[in-house]
């Protein structure tokens, strides 16, 4: 048999009747009684309006719109699928959606296309639903191309797919300003060696003019055979298909022969150049790329350190590696170009360097993408005076010493 009052309810009743019981016990008899009159009606309204509470019903199973077989399915495609019903919520989602999204797949369940995947041109690409692919650029910058598909299978009424173009996007820039890149490079040696061989080529009466032109033109040459060799280099090492000689390497030995390497330019630069590290340290790297990576960044601190001045070379453990810094007395790097120093054909200001050139901004390209295949890494060291640019490469530990007899 089911109440006619919920617990609260007999609870102001029996508050009603104990009210009633000392209205009759110290109240006059007249008052008394017309108070449990008054009572007595309260309390008939109180258990005819009061409605019996209900025992509650166990909540329905939600049943899944997709089975485990059906999801299982959908995330082994690499594009994102999103499944939509008649009111454009998601009823179902891949990983691969998830990740273009950048969402956990469980917040998008059950929530409107806008909340789930929180950009408009979504929207619209739904609205549509012209079954033709739309690129959409998302709000963290993710680059994809959208599809959306009506269909009528149970509650599903659209189909939306996600194709993520951002790499094959940032390839087709990157190929871009490559081209773009290149082309003004050789431009100016080409025009240079044109014009000197045309100038050689109308007759220069004056031998030491005419010597002073020839030495132009094979110095422009020679400065388009250098890019061309360095984009080669670069290109190989890129696509690793240039073998790398990996063993353990001495780190002094490697400085002394870098700077013996260097000194005869140093030498007319008017620069000096210093060694300062422990004896032994020694890496796993290859010798030739580390020796190429140690002659860019000489040489760039050459081209910047007026006359002189001296270049340090120091080496020294850090964190398991091995930190190698090339020091020189320059005006130092601008903080909006030290991380665009690496990227190709970057040089930089001109009119930093104390003879108004500048290299062909393919070395420290090339140099950090031998350190980063070695294992290490390279970048722009906040150390004053002038610029400090260091790397790291893998520390090799010193034979333990044989126990004694």
């Amino acid at each position: 048999m089911k109440p006619l009052l919920a617990p609260s309810g007999l609870l102001l009743l029996t508050v009603l009747a104990l009210m009633g019981v000392v209205a009759v016990l110290l109240l006059p008899e007249a008052l008394a009684v017309l108070i449990v009159i008054t009572l007595i009606v309260v309390a008939a309204l109180l258990v005819e309006r009061a409605p019996a509470e209900e025992p509650t019903a166990p909540a329905a199973p939600v049943r899944p719109a997709l089975s485990d077989e059906a999801l299982r399915i959908l995330d082994l495609f690499s594009e994102g699928v999103l499944l939509l019903d008649r009111e454009q919520r998601v009823v179902a989602a891949n990983r691969a959606a998830a990740a273009i999204l950048g969402r956990p797949r469980e917040a998008m369940i059950g929530v409107s296309l806008i909340r789930a995947a929180r950009d408009h041109e979504l929207l619209e690409v739904l609205r549509e639903s012209s079954a033709e692919p739309r690129e959409v650029a998302l709000q963290d910058g993710r680059i994809v191309y959208a599809t959306a598909s009506a269909v009528r299978e149970a509650e599903i009424r659209t189909v939306l797919t996600l194709q993520d173009m951002t790499l094959l996007r940032r390839a087709e820039r990157a190929r871009q300003d490559l081209v773009a890149n290149v082309s003004h490079e050789l431009r100016t040696p080409i025009a240079a060696a044109f014009a000197l061989a045309e100038t050689l080529e109308a007759g220069v009466d004056d031998d030491a003019q005419r010597a002073r032109f020839l030495g132009q033109l094979t110095g422009e040459v020679e400065r388009l055979g250098k890019i061309v060799d360095r984009l080669l280099r670069l290109s190989r090492i890129e696509s690793r298909s240039e073998e790398f000689n990996v063993e353990p390497v001495e780190v002094d030995g490697l400085l002394v022969q870098a700077r013996d390497r260097i000194t005869p330019v140093a030498e007319r630069r008017g620069v000096s150049i210093e060694i300062a590290g422990p004896v032994g340290l020694r890496v796993r790297a290859d010798r030739e790329r580390v020796l190429e990576v140690l002659s860019n960044l000489i040489e760039n601190a050459l081209r910047y350190s007026p006359a002189g001045t001296t270049v340090r070379l120091r080496a020294e453990v850090a964190a398991g590696m091995v930190q190698v810094c090339v020091q020189d007395a320059g005006p130092g790097i601008l903080p909006a170009d030290r991380l665009r120093i690496f990227e190709r054909f970057y040089t930089g200001d001109r009119s930093r360097t104390p003879d108004g050139t500048a290299g062909t901004g393919l070395g420290l390209a090339i140099a950090r993408h031998i350190i980063t295949r070695l294992g290490g890494e390279i970048w722009v060291a906040d150390a004053v005076p002038g610029a400090t640019l260091c790397f790291t490469l893998p520390l090799v530990a010193a034979p333990a010493a044989p126990p004694e007899a």
